[in-house]
């Protein structure tokens, strides 16, 4: 069975076990990349982004007993707000890695200023770029996010803590979605997560690029896999404003 995996660190319990087990194949890619392979039939099943699942529910059921989770720090979907820019931006360039974080960025700039930005798809190296010029205010989501090195020029702001301060909820980034009538029992799902939180240890060693405590903090304090209650209802909330601003 094919199986659409995220590259990115924050899901790697979720996945490392169907990237070791014989019975899938992995294909590696971004969400929005997955989502679109998963709509076309090219995969069984594909952890996406969670606005893809509701996007998409003519086409894909999708399951809320895993997830890729946050309370109120998640450390990799950072909003960057150029500073020398007077006033609210006006369009933000954003990572174009994952959907749900640009419409989440959008929610927020509803929820706070009453308005709605404008979002310019961009390649994370492309914004790197951008931000060392200080060109414009960006969005940096997953790995691209957490290597991202600080630039005086701008204000760095942690989308899932905006999200807890407006609404005092918790948010879900990513659920694993399948074709309908495609069955899967989502035992699978929490057998995988299980195996995944036991190689904890070894999946934190394993990144070389982060400093072993900065990796330790963010895989066993800022994110958790099992939604709680507090991030269902955030995720209710999040559909509801989407909608609302005609994002679904």
């Amino acid at each position: 069975m094919k199986i659409g995996i995220v590259k990115h660190l924050n899901a790697r319990p979720l996945t490392l076990y169907f990237e070791r087990s014989p019975d899938f194949t992995p294909v590696y890619e971004n969400p929005s990349v997955l989502i679109e392979l998963l709509k076309k039939g090219e995969l069984d099943c594909a952890l996406v982004s969670s606005i893809e699942c509701e996007r998409n529910n003519d086409k894909l059921d999708y399951t809320k007993i895993v997830g890729v989770c946050a309370r109120d720090v998640v450390r990799s979907v950072l909003f960057f707000k150029n500073e020398t820019e007077t006033g609210i931006p006006e369009k933000v360039f954003t990572d174009i890695g994952s959907r749900s974080s640009v419409c989440l960025l959008q929610c927020l700039f509803h929820l706070e200023y009453g308005t709605k930005v404008e979002v310019i798809p961009t390649d994370a190296k492309d914004i790197s770029k951008m931000m060392e010029e200080g060109i414009g205010s960006h969005l940096l989501f997953g790995d691209h996010a957490l290597l991202q090195t600080p630039i005086p020029s701008y204000k760095v702001v942690d989308l899932a803590e905006w999200w807890h301060r407006i609404t005092g909820l918790y948010f879900c980034f990513a659920f694993w979605a399948y074709p309908k009538g495609k069955k899967w029992d989502h035992q699978i799902f929490l057998t995988a997560l299980e195996y995944g939180l036991k190689e904890l240890n070894s999946i934190i060693s394993e990144e070389k690029r982060l400093p072993i405590a900065i990796t330790d903090r963010y895989l066993k304090q800022e994110l958790h896999y099992i939604p709680e209650q507090k991030n269902l209802d955030g995720f209710q909330l999040f559909i509801k404003t989407a909608k609302e601003l005609g994002l679904l």
